[in-house]
């Protein structure tokens, strides 16, 4: 059971744990008045009333004293340094065989974990996918889409797949390219990523997608700061939402109930970008 306690010689009784309190949790009668704990029952574990206390007057069973951390604003990036590197930022597909520091692994990890997720739910798990299994991922891609390719693309069949199914029609002379790099033993599909990472949610989780995608961008964001190409493995989804879920958690090794709702490749780029265009 989550326990919650104010501390009466160190309350200023300002008011801010009650006023950024989501769940009723902390509440206030009166100006001056100091909080009052609730029903704790109702506590989703966010962490904004410890955060937030000027004074720290503030205990939390969820977060031990150890646990909470004054913000060090001398490290935090100014709005400009922030908004050069999300200008900046280019999914970069020429990767090199060189292996991801596992630091920089770490770190987009951790700011994964940091992204915010409904009412604090922290479903999103994210499995770390590297050789063999990112071959094994490349060959069913690869075959997937050459089989329907072949399908889709057959003198009889190709006067409805240009009228009707006009975006694979397009696609079809980059899959081809995409053929001869696979069968030179190349890996088109997940552009020579060393790692996967694949962003899941429990199925039927309504907001899956908003927070494995949150996740997402946050790791983004850290793996470019490291220098690091990270691209949206948007060709791979699309294969896995027509393997089916049992076949797609099998390949990710998916935690178990888990849907697959974003997935990144990673890895040291082979030159960087020295200019941005503006947008």
């Amino acid at each position: 059971m989550i326990e919650i306690q104010l501390l009466n010689e160190k309350c200023v009784k300002c008011g801010a744990c009650a006023s950024e309190c989501p769940s009723g949790v902390l509440l206030r009668h009166g100006e001056k008045a100091m909080p009052e704990v609730a029903d704790t029952a109702n506590c989703i574990g966010c962490g904004h009333c410890v955060a937030i206390c000027p004074t720290g007057a503030l205990r939390h069973s969820l977060f031990a004293e150890e646990m909470v951390r004054e913000v060090n604003r001398e490290l935090l990036p100014s709005p400009e340094a922030v908004l050069e590197l999300i200008r900046s930022r280019r999914s970069n597909r020429s990767m090199t065989a060189c292996q991801v520091p596992e630091k920089v692994l770490q770190d987009m990890l951790e700011a994964a974990r940091y992204a915010p997720t409904a009412e604090n739910s922290r479903k999103v798990r994210v499995s770390v996918l590297r050789g063999a299994d990112i071959r094994n991922v490349e060959d069913a891609t690869m075959r997937f889409f050459l089989r329907l390719a072949r399908i889709l693309l057959h003198p009889l069949v190709r006067p409805f797949t240009r009228t009707f199914l006009k975006d694979l029609y397009k696609q079809a002379p980059a899959l081809e390219s995409f053929r001869r790099q696979w069968e030179k033993g190349e890996r088109p599909s997940t552009c020579n990523a060393t790692v996967l990472l694949a962003f899941t949610a429990p199925a039927g989780y309504d907001f899956g997608w908003q927070d494995c995608n949150l996740a997402y961008q946050n790791a983004s964001l850290m793996a470019e700061s490291h220098g690091i190409s990270q691209v949206y493995m948007g060709f791979v989804q699309t294969a896995c939402k027509l393997f089916g879920q049992k076949r797609t958690a099998k390949l990710l090794h998916l935690p178990q109930g888990h849907r697959l709702y974003a997935l990144m490749g990673i890895g040291v780029p082979a030159f960087k970008y020295s200019r941005y265009t503006v947008r």
